[in-house]
């Protein structure tokens, strides 16, 4: 992980693990020479927080080494990117790390431990992952090295009690406001204290069998991807007789592959895209299926083709078919509006959508306030079955237009109202795949109206500025 001469970065919160970091860092450097900073980072959501500063800046002064304190607003920027706090944190820290580290030779270490490779392993086994996202967290990658992965939690909170080194204990790591916490706290500590003691190494020992595990597969799923995967113009098209060739498990992990290089990451592409897709491939020719980062999938006679809609590589007809991008909400997002935060969508220069969850109380709904406005709406967030997506209309479209559940063709909708052709287009929609929640600005689904029964309200205010 070091070598001599290398400058280490290391981001020092002040909890346990951190410390532990710090203090083994320098341990190892009496045996072999380096520089070593320390980056600690401030997210300003906690008052006290300061003090975690202004202890690791006496540690930092103690071993005579450099200290540097970045602070930035990690709320304010998760509502400016629409991303939980979680995520935003995240961003911050490592920015700091590379900013710091700049283009010198050296590593960035940070304090992950065998605990947080399980809870890494679980989250990911929970929201549905392949099978990369089950071999945990990497002791190396690329400038990111994590010395302590090697220990658990208990061990390390031992060797600092041993050595009567304090530490600082984030408050907010003991609320269950995040999906790692209700993890943490419910999930793995009862797997260890009434199943096994040892859960926490056997799930680290898991990680690295599929990891090998995995080696392997990647190396045929690299082969599977050349034998049936041709890319034009940032078109990926999937030859269908060559896919059915492949082993199922290779045949997924080429979809994910597809995906991972149309869209340009592989965060929020989860098992239940791979199986979208997949199931394309027994579709008629014509039926598409949306995706994560404004991706499209669409059967073609010859297999299956993924683009992004709003990407130049897409062919003129396909670009007059989608006026507004499509939206669609990730995971992480549905999972914000959960724990209570406002989203907001831009859907154009002039066009935004905003959207949060109300739970419903003791007393029911108060039907008398469902909003009456156009553009303002309530849904049963209950009955959403797949990814909320924003876009304009496509083929199959539907909606249900009375309590009975009928179904009327959202093409037969525009019809029976006598919506012009050149505006169908232009017409935003609130999509659950192809059941339409709302036609916005003109009417919502019945399946979606709220109830006596409803537990969670969708509430969305759709906003058009004047030009």
């Amino acid at each position: 992980m070091i070598a001599e001469g290398d400058c280490i970065v290391a981001g020092v919160s002040g909890g346990a693990d951190s410390v532990c970091l710090l203090v083994m860092l320098l341990e190892f450097r009496k045996r072999i020479p380096f520089a070593l900073r320390v980056v600690h980072v401030n997210h300003l959501i906690r008052t006290d927080a300061s003090k975690d500063a202004a202890y690791v800046r006496k540690l930092c002064s103690a071993a005579q080494i450099p200290f540097i304190l970045v602070e930035q607003d990690v709320r304010t920027l998760a509502q400016q990117r629409h991303i939980s706090t979680e995520e935003a944190g995240r961003i911050v820290r490592y920015n700091a790390f590379i900013q710091e580290l700049g283009t010198e030779k050296g590593k960035i270490a940070v304090a992950h431990n065998k605990n947080d490779c399980c809870e890494t392993f679980l989250f990911h086994l929970f929201r549905g992952t392949s099978l990369k996202g089950l071999t945990g967290i990497q002791p190396v990658r690329d400038k990111i090295i994590r010395p302590l992965l090697c220990l658990s939690r208990s061990e390390i909170e031992s060797f600092l009690q041993e050595r009567n080194i304090p530490y600082c204990i984030d408050s907010t790591n003991l609320e269950d406001n995040y999906s790692r916490n209700i993890i943490r706290h419910h999930i793995l500590d009862t797997a260890v204290k009434q199943i096994n003691a040892a859960a926490v190494e056997h799930i680290h020992n898991a990680c690295g069998r599929i990891k090998d595990a995995y080696a392997l597969i990647a190396d045929l799923t690299k082969q599977g991807f050349a034998a049936c995967v041709k890319v034009e113009e940032d078109v990926f098209y999937i030859d269908k007789e060559r896919f059915l060739q492949l082993h199922s498990t290779i045949q997924g992990e080429v979809i994910l592959e597809a995906l991972a290089q149309a869209s340009g990451s592989r965060k929020d592409l989860e098992a239940v895209h791979v199986r979208q897709v997949q199931a394309l491939m027994n579709s008629q020719c014509g039926k598409t299926v949306m995706l994560p980062y404004q991706l499209r999938a669409e059967r073609t006679y010859t297999g299956v083709c993924l683009f992004k809609v709003s990407a130049d590589c897409v062919t003129q007809k396909m670009v007059q078919k989608i006026v507004l991008p499509e939206i669609v909400l990730s995971s992480a997002q549905q999972d914000a509006l959960l724990a209570g935060e406002e989203l907001v969508f831009s859907i154009s220069a002039h066009q935004k959508m905003r959207a949060k969850i109300i739970p419903v109380g003791k007393n029911g709904i108060d039907f008398e306030n469902i909003p009456q406005n156009k553009y303002t709406k309530w849904f049963d967030y209950g009955k959403i079955k797949n990814s909320i997506v924003i876009r304009t209309r496509m083929p199959g479209d539907y909606l249900t237009v009375n309590s009975m559940n009928h179904h009327k063709t959202l093409k037969s909708y525009f019809i029976d109202h006598k919506i012009p052709q050149k505006e169908r287009d232009q017409i935003c929609l609130l999509a659950d795949d192809r059941h339409i929640i709302w036609i916005v600005g003109e009417r919502i689904s019945n399946y979606y109206k709220v109830s006596e029964h409803t537990k969670m309200i969708l509430h969305v205010v759709f906003e058009k500025d004047s030009y």
